[in-house]
């Protein structure tokens, strides 16, 4: 009978836990969202395939956010036009980064809880309203990534780096 018991409190514990990280997120989630402009939807379909790793404060590059949908990481489908970068991802909200928003383009090692060989993400600075975030990206496809990166940087005349 004790070891019943014993076994019943750790899996409440367990839920407890898990509650309270849920109600955090969702905490953090809405006050963001109270602090940071919605994102334009995007225009285009994709055609260069990778993964959406993250979207993060410049300013804070270990702080997710987690307002309108950014939060999850997956596959997704990017295109570079005149308007700017769409993004088109799997299971989530699609958005746009508008051209006149992109400060730069970056090659990163790092961000929150994705870690890959030197320079293999490829990282977008841009201002959503008031706030300048950076997006990460992750091909597998080195010269997709390359095709990638020469777009946005004529698309901002800047280079890449």
């Amino acid at each position: 009978m004790i070891r019943e018991t014993i076994g019943f409190l750790m899996l409440s514990l367990v839920a407890v836990i898990a509650l309270a990280i849920w109600l955090s997120v969702r905490k953090r989630r809405a006050a963001q969202e109270k602090l940071i402009a919605a994102p334009l939807a995007a225009t285009t379909q994709g055609d260069l395939e990778t993964f959406y790793v993250s979207t993060v404060f410049e300013a804070a590059p270990l702080d997710r956010i987690w307002a309108h949908g950014f939060a999850m990481r997956g596959r997704a489908a990017l295109s570079v036009g005149g308007d700017g970068v769409s993004v088109h991802r799997t299971g989530e909200r699609s958005f746009l980064i508008p051209a006149q928003t992109i400060t730069g383009i970056d090659a990163a090692t790092a961000t929150i809880d994705k870690g890959v060989e030197r320079g293999g993400l490829s990282m977008i600075h841009w201002s959503l309203g008031d706030t300048k975030v950076a997006s990460h990206f992750r091909f597998t496809n080195p010269d997709v990534r390359k095709e990638f990166e020469n777009k946005v940087s004529k698309l901002i005349g800047a280079q890449v780096g």
